[in-house]
């Protein structure tokens, strides 16, 4: 056969245009490899050795010893401390989550209109983004001291905001709103100027007023953003842990542990792995049915434009 036919030189060309193709499409998932590589390591993985460890007797050194089955979840089940700490934290998401967005719309809705120095309160209003939550803890423990706080010399109150078990979690809120309006700002001051101007000039030469602009043209096109907040914002309180463990460690009475704070103490503390991998399992499966419920809101509630 001769070599420099046609037919063999053809065959060299679809051959050399097959691998450049396949390169091409190859090319994007390299690019995505570290980052799958990172995910895949340190979410998947301590996932999937989560819930193995929940079926398991684990031993001091986080070594499972034997297979339990149900046993872990069923102690969980029965554990009335347990079910007060979702109590505790459904209490404390039910304050955050109106709280955050309730003061970060009306934030925006201040900073709506670009003014002289506007970008001083704008950067104002977007601190707290900056502020770490050890800061922030420290700076709240002062503002809400029950003796030298501002907050009850300002108001007249006498609560002992962090010290006492009716308003422990009340307390924590304030500290978790404050530690959010940043982020929120910023999200639905972008949302609100990108509101169409024509829409809003339409509406007050037809004779609507602010508050019916706001609620039947301005929170209607803002909408996914809001509930893009909601969503973060709920997983967010759901998971709460941080501001627990500087302010309260869980107390007074156990009147501010929450779902992940309980499952830290049974196994980092306690030495419970087993029982703590089948609380991370529940909070877990509890997250993902608040989330898909707030799912269903989208269908109703939320305008794409």
């Amino acid at each position: 056969m001769n070599i420099d036919s046609p037919g063999v030189k053809r065959s060299e060309l679809t051959y050399s245009f097959t691998r450049k193709k396949m390169q091409e499409a190859a090319k994007p998932y390299l690019f995505l490899l570290p980052c799958l590589l990172f995910v895949g390591l340190f979410t998947y993985y301590p996932f999937v050795k989560t819930f193995f460890l929940s079926f398991s007797l684990v031993d001091m050194n986080g070594n499972p010893v034997e297979f339990v089955w149900l046993e872990n979840f069923l102690t969980v089940f029965g554990d009335q401390r347990m079910l007060a700490t979702f109590a505790h934290t459904l209490k404390y998401t039910v304050i955050t989550i109106p709280g955050t967005l309730i003061i970060s719309l009306a934030l925006a809705l201040l900073a709506e209109k670009k003014r002289k120095g506007s970008r001083i309160y704008q950067i104002m209003f977007a601190l707290p983004m900056a502020v770490s939550m050890s800061s922030a803890a420290m700076i709240f423990q002062f503002i809400l001291s029950p003796s030298i706080g501002i907050l009850n010399a300002y108001t007249g109150l006498h609560i002992n905001w962090f010290g006492d078990a009716k308003y422990a979690m009340v307390g924590i809120a304030i500290v978790s709103i404050w530690m959010g309006l940043g982020f929120s700002f910023l999200f639905l001051l972008a949302a609100i100027r990108n509101v169409p101007e024509e829409l809003i000039e339409a509406a007050e030469m037809e004779g609507s007023s602010y508050t019916q602009s706001l609620l039947h043209i301005k929170l209607p096109l803002i909408s996914p953003t809001l509930f893009f907040l909601i969503i973060t914002d709920l997983i967010h309180s759901l998971m709460v842990f941080g501001p627990i463990l500087i302010l309260t460690k869980g107390g007074p009475m156990g009147a501010t542990e929450t779902m992940i704070y309980r499952m830290y103490i049974e196994a980092f503390e306690n030495g419970k792995y087993g029982y703590g991998s089948a609380v991370a399992i529940m909070i877990f499966v509890i997250v993902m049915l608040f989330t898909l419920v707030t799912f269903l809101y989208e269908k109703k509630g939320v305008h794409y434009s």
